[in-house]
C-alpha cells in the first residue's frame, strides 16, 4: 500500500511540476512578427536570434522578414501579410518612420500590439518603442569617440544610411546639434552627411568621393553596420590608413581586422540579440495584460533591471536597454563570436 501511495504521490508531483513548466509558457498562442529594415543584413540576423531565445523560453510562434531593398513599400507589405496571418505582435524596425504610421493602425485597429525596435514608428503609430539606449547617447558617444581620435581638429564628414532611416537621422541630428553647441569641437570642420543607403558598394563608392574630394579628410562616422566595413575598406585600400580615422556602429566581427589595422579605434554596437530578446518579451507581457504601455510601468526580464516605460521625445512611449559595448583592439575579439 506505502509503495502504491509513494507511486501515486510521485505521478501528482511529476503532473504538478509539468502544469507548472506549462504555467510558465506566457507566449503560448502568440505570434510575434517581426520585420526587419532589410533581409540578409547581420545585424538583424543577430536581432532574430535574441526573439529565437524568446520563444525558446515563452512558447510563442515567430516570424520574421525584411525588404531586399530596403524600402518602406517593402515592409508595407510584410505588415499586410502579417495582418492577414493574424498575428497578435508586430515588431518593427522601421525604413521610414512617417511611412508605416497607416499600415500600422491598421494593425491596431484589428487588436495586434505594435512594437518598434531599432528603428522607430512614429509615435501615432506605435503601442511602444524599444530602444538600445538614448538616440542623443548613441550620438554624442561616437562623435567624442571620433573627435578624441582626430585630436579635436580637421575635417570630418558621415557616410549614414538611408536619408529617411528614422534612427540614424535623430543620431545625426544630436551629433550636429553638439558640434555646434560645445566648444570643445570648434576646430572640427564638418562637412555634413552623404548616403550608402545600407548598400556595401554605394557606401564605398561615397566613401571614395568624399576621400577624392577631401584629400585631407580626417575623420569619418558611420552610423550603420552594413556601412562600416565598406567605408573601412575603401580607406585601406585607398592607402589612407593612419590619416584617415572612422568610428560607428559595426558589428564586431566586420570590424575586427580594421580595429586591429588602425582604422577605427573604437567602433560601439549594442547587442541586437538582447534588444530582440527584451522586445519579445515586452510584447507577449504587452498581449496578456501583464504589461501596460504607460508612462512607469515597469517589466522584469531576465538579465536585466530597472526596465521602464518613459514618455519619448516625440511624445510617444519608449523604453531603453541602456547598454553600448565599445569594440577596441583589446576589446573586440572577446564580441566576434556574439557579434
Amino acid at each position: 500500500m506505502k509503495k502504491i501511495l509513494s507511486v501515486v504521490l510521485a505521478l501528482v508531483f511529476c503532473f504538478a511540476l509539468m502544469s507548472a513548466a506549462t504555467a510558465e509558457k506566457a507566449g503560448e498562442g502568440l505570434t510575434i512578427g517581426i520585420v526587419y529594415k532589410q533581409s540578409g543584413n547581420a545585424y538583424f540576423q543577430a536581432g532574430v536570434s535574441g526573439f529565437e531565445k524568446a520563444a525558446e523560453e515563452l512558447g510563442f510562434t515567430l516570424m520574421h522578414d525584411g525588404p531586399s531593398d530596403s524600402s518602406n513599400d517593402g515592409q508595407e507589405r510584410i505588415i499586410r501579410n502579417y495582418i492577414d496571418l493574424g498575428v497578435d505582435i508586430l515588431c518593427i524596425s522601421a525604413n521610414d518612420a512617417a511611412g508605416l504610421v497607416d499600415v500600422c493602425n491598421e494593425a491596431r485597429a484589428q487588436g495586434i500590439i505594435v512594437l518598434s525596435w531599432d528603428a522607430k514608428v512614429d509615435a501615432e503609430g506605435r503601442d511602444l518603442d524599444i530602444e538600445p539606449a538614448s538616440a542623443k547617447a548613441i550620438g554624442v558617444q561616437q562623435l567624442e569617440s571620433i573627435a578624441e581620435t582626430m585630436g579635436y581638429e580637421g575635417k570630418l564628414a558621415i557616410v549614414s544610411a538611408g536619408a529617411t532611416a528614422p534612427n540614424q537621422n535623430l543620431w545625426i541630428k544630436y551629433i550636429e546639434e553638439e558640434l555646434e553647441a560645445n566648444e570643445a569641437y570648434s576646430k572640427i570642420e564638418y562637412l555634413g552627411v552623404v548616403y550608402g543607403d545600407d548598400d556595401y558598394s554605394k557606401s564605398y563608392d561615397v566613401t571614395k568621393a568624399l576621400i577624392d574630394k577631401y584629400p585631407d579628410l580626417k575623420g569619418l562616422i558611420v552610423p550603420t553596420t552594413n556601412g562600416g566595413p565598406a567605408v573601412a575598406k575603401c580607406i585601406q585600400d585607398e592607402g589612407k590608413v593612419g590619416q584617415i580615422k572612422m568610428t560607428g556602429l559595426t558589428l564586431a566581427s566586420d570590424m575586427a581586422d580594421y580595429i586591429k589595422a588602425g582604422i577605427a579605434d573604437a567602433t560601439f554596437l549594442w547587442n541586437p540579440i538582447e534588444l530582440g530578446y527584451v522586445s519579445a518579451y515586452v510584447g507577449v507581457a504587452l498581449a496578456n495584460e501583464e504589461l501596460t504601455a504607460e508612462v512607469g510601468a515597469t517589466i522584469e526580464v531576465p538579465g536585466f533591471e530597472g526596465l521602464e516605460i518613459i514618455e519619448s521625445d516625440d511624445g510617444g512611449l519608449i523604453l531603453y536597454l541602456n547598454k553600448l559595448n565599445p569594440f577596441t583592439a583589446e576589446t573586440v575579439d572577446a564580441w566576434v563570436d556574439i557579434l
